[in-house]
């Protein structure tokens, strides 16, 4: 295919890569960039306890990996899954970093101060949600935000984190099994949780 017969923005994920692999082409890097620097910042940002500066840092981080990697992609796959493979990995490299910034319960403690101001019972279910969710191992947290709130295939997932459909699938399980029990208590009748309602298979 011709490439140069399509506009830069008219290119697919791949077709883009190819040309950034084959020709340096600094426009279809911009067009990646474009394309996936808020959905990436959005995914750190919930993997890494909301840190919105580290998460933009990471973002940036990883299009310069992109850069140094992109030998390595493969365009009969999916660029999507190959870039949040690295951000994955990303991630893991970070909570095994002994210097990095974690976030205790105790931070996320919910104190008669929150009931004193009135918080709202949606606002206190979703602050319970993100301790919840702060508070699974890391490989549960990472399907679970893949799954559900970036809304990754199952088959997708598996590509993502290397590892089986029948492991992304236990591990949905139990996050899910996990978090519900947290939050059976805190369920307000006028919203429906997705915890609770998203079809898993």
């Amino acid at each position: 295919m011709n490439f140069k017969l399509k506009h830069i923005s008219k290119l697919s994920d791949e077709e883009l890569m190819i040309q950034l692999m084959d020709h340096h082409s600094d426009s279809a890097l911009i067009e990646l960039h474009a394309r996936y620097s808020k959905k990436l910042v959005g995914y750190f940002y919930k993997m890494l306890n909301k840190d919105s500066e580290k998460a933009q840092d990471f973002v940036q981080d990883i299009f310069l990996k992109l850069m140094e990697k992109k030998h390595l992609f493969d365009p009969s796959k999916k660029f999507y899954t190959w870039i949040f493979t690295i951000a994955g990995n990303m991630c893991k490299t970070e909570y095994r970093n002994p210097y990095k910034i974690s976030i205790s319960a105790d931070e996320y403690e919910i104190s008669d101060v929150v009931f004193q101001e009135n918080l709202a019972e949606k606002d206190l279910f979703n602050l319970l949600l993100e301790k919840s969710l702060n508070g699974l191992e890391n490989h549960h947290k990472e399907t679970f935000v893949l799954r559900f709130m970036e809304h990754f295939s199952l088959q997708e997932i598996a590509e993502i984190t290397e590892t089986s459909i029948g492991t992304v699938k236990s591990r949905l399980f139990y996050a899910t099994q996990k978090m519900a029990k947290e939050l059976k208590d805190y369920n307000p009748n006028n919203t429906k949780p997705y915890v609770f309602y998203v079809t898993m298979w």
